[in-house]
This record gives C-alpha cells, structure tokens and sequence, in this order.
C-alpha cells in the first residue's frame, strides 16, 4: 500500500467515524431529551473538535511514537486521552458560549451545564477517544508487522542470492584452476591436444559463466559440462580415468541448482580416480524414485588408504548449502563411504 493510499483511507475512515458519532448524538437528543437547535450546534462542534484531536494525536505519534513498542504508546495513552477528553470539553463549553453571546441565540430549554455533566461529557469523550485509538493502533501495528515481514523475507531472499554467488564463485574459480593446472603440465607433452583442451574449456566456460545462480538448470545442460569436464581430466588421467553413464532420458529436462552434478564428479575424482594408482570408474546415473521424487548418484572407487574421504571437503559441504537454499528440506545429499564411494543428491520432481 502507497502512502497515499494509506493517508487517503486515514481521511475517510475519520470523516465516516466522526459523522457517525454526530448522527448517533442527534438520534439519542430526539429520542431522549427536548429538542433544541442548540444542540445541533453543539454535536457539530463536538465531532469537529474530535476530528481534530485524533489527527492532532495522530501527527504526534508518526513524529515521535512511531517506533515505540506498543506497550509504551499505550501507557502515554493512558495520561494523553483523559487529558485531551478534558480541553476538548472546555473548548467545547468555551465554544458554546460565545456562539450563543454571539449570535443571542436562546438556549432555553436546554440542559443546563453542571460539574456532574462536565464530567459526564469528559467521559463520554474519554471513551470515544479510546475507541478510535484502539482501532486506528490496530490497523497501524498490522501494517508494522506486515512491513516487518516483508523486510525479513526480502532480506531472506538477497542473502540466499549472495550465499548463491559466493558458492557459484568458489566452485568455478576451483574447476577453473584445476583445469588451467592440467592443461599447463599437457602443453610441452602434446600441443594439439592442449588447443584441444582450450577448446574445451573456453565453450564450457562459456555456458558456465552465462549460468543465473538463481535459476535452475536442465539436468541435460548439466551432462553437458560435466561432460566436457571430464574430457579435461581425462588429459591428465588418460586410462586411469573411465566413465560410465546411465541417465533415465525421462529426467533429462528436470531441473536443479546449477553446477550440483559437476561438483559432485569433481569430488568423485579428486577423491576416488586421483587417490588410486590405476584410477577407476566413475558411474554417473540418474533414476526416478516414485512419482515425486528423484535421484542423482555419482559413484567412484574408494581411495586406496583408508580414512582419506569422510565427505566433509568444501565441495559437499556447498553442495548440500545450495540444496537447502533452493529446496528447504526437500532435497539431500548422502554420501556412503566404502570400497565403492556413492554420492546420492535426492531432488523433489
């Protein structure tokens, strides 16, 4: 809601509240006293008097109470109203005088003012006053809470983003070296294949880099860069490095956080086909588990000396951080460590 929009209801909110009181005090003067013009006059007075009370009290608080807590707008309440009820009635009674000196209107028949009446009227105000308050509080503090919310969740949102960007930049930047390391040491030993690799890594991180860290991207995009990936490890692996794939064609199009499958590998090697002398095979499959679920599962032969994997490295643990940013608890990641290592990530179809 704009702040016009806001100040625009605030208007006709009082002018229908005090109208209301202004016709509910003629109603009861008809049906319970003698009628005289003067109270018509008097009524007027009232309701503009409140009128201009309540917006009096309402310029203080946006000045000075808006950011109280409730509790003390309520307790400088409770000395503000009866104080405010009481010059609103010694203006009014001010006011009626000198209307009637003024312009000699014969106040005959009316109530005569006494001290039991004045305090009567200051009550009655007292009262009226306690009620728009009450209400015009209650919108406002729902307002704040709804404002407060939506500042949380924006500001739930932009760090999400940021968490996003910080791990998308920790995982390029590691492939990135790690790639540029491999294709270095192959220069010297074989310069076609190098170009070849360069080749390689400028088209993969040409799409990488196109990649929004907010968005999610099709598992078939996803083969594609760990397939080029790998075509990069494998100039430093050579035999030592084998593959096998087994995609269900049905998931090819669902989605998930970018980079999720390509970390995954990359942990699959650096831990499994570079811990091993003569290498071994890194399986790469995704399934369907019942209708609303399925899996991606990376799996690698265990290093050769045990204790060296744990799966606690920095690639997991982002992995399982970008996970939860965009699925809740909706989506893991579970590492079984043994002769065979298997990286399972559950993903919500």
């Amino acid at each position: 809601m704009t702040e016009s929009t806001s100040t625009r209801q605030y208007y006709l909110a009082q002018f229908f509240f005090w109208s209301a009181y202004f016709l509910l005090n003629m109603v009861f003067v008809k049906v319970s006293v003698q009628w005289h013009p003067i109270y018509l006059v008097i009524f007027l007075m009232l309701s503009l008097l409140l009128f201009l009370a309540t917006h009096a009290l309402r310029w203080i608080y946006k000045k000075k109470g808006y950011a109280w807590s409730l509790r003390k707008t309520i307790l400088n309440l409770v000395w503000a109203l009866p104080v405010t009820a009481v010059l609103i009635q010694w203006l009014l009674f001010t006011l009626i005088f000198i209307v009637i000196n003024m312009f000699a209107i014969d106040a005959t028949g009316a109530q005569r003012s006494t001290v039991g009446g004045f305090i009567t009227y200051v009550m009655n105000t007292w009262i009226m006053l306690v009620l728009w308050c009450t209400v015009y509080l209650f919108r406002v503090e729902f307002r704040k809470r709804r404002e407060a919310e939506v500042a949380h969740w924006k500001l739930q949102s932009e760090v999400k983003e940021a968490e996003l960007q910080f791990l998308r930049s920790q995982i390029n930047s590691h492939f990135l070296f790690n790639a540029l390391n491999n294709l270095r040491s192959l220069i010297r030993e074989d310069a076609e294949r190098a170009r070849a690799g360069l080749n390689d890594l400028a088209a993969l991180l040409r799409g990488l880099l196109h990649v929004d860290p907010s968005k999610k991207v099709k598992l078939k995009d996803e083969m594609e860069w760990v397939k080029g990936y790998l075509a990069l490890e494998a100039l430093q692996f050579e035999n030592r490095l084998r593959t096998e794939f087994n995609i269900d064609e049905k998931l090819l199009n669902q989605e998930l956080p970018p980079l999720i499958l390509q970390t995954l590998v990359e942990n699959a090697i650096k831990h499994g086909i570079a811990a091993r002398r003569d290498g071994g095979v890194v399986g790469i499959s995704a399934k369907s588990i019942g209708d609303k679920t399925w899996q991606l599962i990376v799996t690698n032969p265990g290093a050769e000396h045990a204790g060296t994997h744990q799966g606690n490295g920095i690639g997991l643990k982002n992995t399982r951080q970008r996970l939860s940013i965009a699925y809740g608890d909706q989506a893991s990641l579970t590492l079984n460590v043994g002769d065979v290592v298997t990286a399972i990530v559950e993903l919500p179809l």
